[in-house]
């Protein structure tokens, strides 16, 4: 696929988050997926395969209340699509805001997404599943 097709599948993926729709996100996966988010909470580490980035979703849900995702440039190069963007969320549990920059970097093979890596700041968004955190 070219380059344009695969900022077009990202594109894809991100407005089908956008509306909820998770399974529209898996549709643009390989079967065999590397999912690498980091940090150390709950939705942190390496996952494989549809099934385990389904459930990533989820525990996403479960943490999280996004208040603005907003992929903003796109930038393409052979079978890699990088996306910069920032979000703003709240913790279901503390009710504690948190907003970060972000790098996502989507690999492809065949016109699928085979490895996806999140760069973002990680300290912001833990901070904010503390109780009683500073701001």
């Amino acid at each position: 696929m070219s380059t344009e097709q695969n900022i077009q599948t990202v594109q894809k993926a991100y407005a089908a988050f956008s509306r909820g729709d998770i399974g529209g996100v898996l549709t643009t996966l390989s079967d065999d997926i590397l999912w690498i988010t980091p940090g150390s909470s709950a939705a942190a580490g390496e996952r494989r395969g549809k099934q385990e980035v389904a459930g990533f979703f989820q525990t996403i849900n479960e943490m999280w209340e996004f208040l603005a995702f907003e992929p903003r440039e796109f930038i393409a190069s052979g079978d890699r699509v990088v996306a910069l963007g920032r979000y703003d969320a709240r913790s279901r549990q503390t009710g504690r805001t948190a907003a970060s920059h972000w790098a996502m970097v989507f690999t492809f093979r065949d016109g699928a997404v085979v490895r996806f890596q999140e760069y973002t700041d990680t300290s912001t968004l833990e901070a904010a599943l503390v109780a009683g955190a500073a701001a």
